[in-house]
């Protein structure tokens, strides 16, 4: 690695010196952290070049406001980053050999992801000045500088991830700082005498608990699929059962399946829902998320789609795998002169747990702030009581239908503010059919208007959506949820007002329900 040599032409050696010193400045002004460790003054040391090569990346990165949140960032491991279900598995990587080299190889998996999106979201200014001072840039600049900047990167983790595991000192000091902070501030909570003011905040969350009951004993009573309403179905081929496919799936050294892209996607179309809305408002249609020439997001309704994901969950000693579905709706519509809820953006977020054989174990759902979080199990779960009155543990407002083969699970949603309502079952449900993404895309959208080729994520260096803020978080800031109300990005939903719980928990399950083995399983055993 290195500057151009001193016999480029001159106007190359303009070039050369003009982006080194955009990086010095750059790195002066840069808020990002450096390495906790000092790296070594041999010039063709490769560990202290890739050190220093993700310093320049990162204060670019910064410099521009491209950081992708999603996956959080260890501090002195540049090239890792850790989520809350690989921070799970510190105890077991703990134990050494292939359990710690998988556990290694999927955190350098995360950040080589979020790298590679911050780099796609980079403007051009950016990716010359990195690609100035990459491999491979000697006498005349490189025909694709992102695809530099992009090996380069990619070159570096791996001499990084490779030093990282051959020393003793810096296993320790990961499997100590691959941890994840909640998304609570508890300043606020300090600050807001949390102690107090809880009180009449769990009194709020109860009473709409209540509302919501009553809601689905309302909708329980009423004919699914009526003439005023409008169903958004998944365009996705049949296909059978999985339970095979998916229990003979391999499992790495942490009991996490390894599941390849055709049995994800197949899960996804399987278990994919149905929408059921009001007809009439457009704030009531699912649609493509896009940015317009200024940057702000707009959700397209003529486009009905959905946004997927997989994720894992523990239970009971077992990786389990979690099917995500988000729809995007333009907006939550005022319902009056101080309605503190209302807001541009409303995401929808619905989750599958699966068994090992293939059958779901749990649905829950929240709104992409956080918000309303719903479970339903299914008959193999029973929710486990509260460890302490008043907190937002387990809110069940009922059983989970059981969807037959070919049937679907059907989501009815109230107008406005897209609240769940109901629960039922159909097969070949008809409607208006939805198309579905990877939910990773949202982290990269083109951004029409800027230079050519230019593109942006949809959620901000701080995980939330600009310009989605609610009313609501001048009242609700004592709670320690940052922002309550407006929309954010995986890994950063805090579900409860009252105690503590993410969305993304590994052990969200695990510590709130517990299996319940089927009736006459136990005479059979003996």
């Amino acid at each position: 690695m290195g500057f151009a040599r001193a016999d480029a032409p001159p106007l190359q050696a303009l070039r050369s010196l003009w982006a080194a010193l955009l990086l010095a400045a750059l790195s002066a002004c840069a808020s990002w952290p450096a390495p906790s460790e000092p790296a070594a003054s041999q010039p063709d040391d490769p560990v202290a070049s890739c050190r220093a090569w993700f310093t320049r990346l990162d204060s670019v990165v910064t410099q521009h406001r491209v950081n992708d949140a999603e996956d959080h960032r260890v501090a002195g491991f540049p090239q890792l980053r850790s989520t809350r279900f690989l921070a799970s598995f510190r105890e077991r990587a703990a134990q050494g050999g292939a359990a710690f080299d998988d556990w290694l190889g999927l955190l350098q998996a995360r950040g080589t992801e979020g790298h590679g999106i911050e780099i796609a979201n980079l403007p051009d200014v950016g990716i010359e000045a990195l690609a100035a001072v990459a491999d491979g840039w000697n006498n005349s600049p490189p025909r694709d500088p992102r695809a530099v900047v992009t090996q380069q990167t990619r070159h570096c983790a791996q001499v990084l991830t490779d030093f990282d595991r051959s020393a003793a000192v810096r296993r320790t000091r990961l499997l100590d700082l691959a941890q994840v902070p909640d998304a609570y501030s508890t300043l606020a909570r300090v600050l807001g005498l949390y102690p107090l003011t809880r009180l009449p905040f769990s009194t709020g969350v109860q009473r709409w608990q209540q509302d919501t009951l009553d809601a689905f004993a309302r909708e329980a009573r009423a004919a699914p699929g009526g003439p005023s309403t409008k169903r958004f179905v998944p365009r996705a081929p049949e296909v059978g059962d999985l339970g095979e496919a998916l229990a003979r799936a391999p499992r790495n050294a942490l009991g996490i399946p390894q599941l390849d892209e055709r049995l994800q996607q197949q899960l996804l179309d399987r278990h994919a829902p149905v929408f059921e809305l009001p007809t009439g408002a457009g704030f009531d249609r699912i649609g493509a998320m896009t940015l317009v020439p200024g940057g702000t997001p707009r959700v397209d309704i003529l486009r009905p789609q959905v946004y997927r994901r997989i994720a894992f969950a523990q239970l009971a000693g077992q990786t389990l795998v979690q099917l995500v579905y988000l729809a995007w709706f333009p907006e939550r519509p005022s319902a009056g002169s101080f309605d503190l809820l209302a807001g541009q953006l409303d995401g929808f977020v619905w989750r599958v747990t699966l068994d090992n054989h293939g059958q779901p174990l749990l649905y829950d759902t929240i709104h992409a702030c956080g918000c309303y979080h719903l479970f339903f199990p299914t008959r193999a779960l029973r929710a486990r009581p509260a460890p302490e009155p008043g907190i937002e543990w387990v809110f069940v407002p009922g059983e989970a239908p059981e969807a037959g083969a070919g049937e679907r699970m059907v989501l009815r949603l109230v107008s406005g503010s897209h609240y769940l309502t109901a629960l039922s079952t159909a097969r070949d449900p008809v409607g208006e059919p939805y198309e579905h993404r990877a939910e990773s895309v949202l982290r990269s959208l083109p951004w029409p208007g800027a230079e050519s080729g230019a593109r942006r994520s949809l959620y901000g260096p701080d995980g939330l959506i600009a310009g989605t803020q609610r009313g609501e978080r001048y009242l609700f800031w004592p709670m320690g949820v940052r922002d309550a109300g407006a929309q954010r990005q995986w890994g950063h939903h805090a579900t409860a007002f009252v105690g503590r719980r993410h969305f993304d928990d590994p052990d969200l399950i695990d510590r709130r329900f517990e299996r319940v083995e089927p009736a006459g399983a136990g005479a059979q055993s003996h």
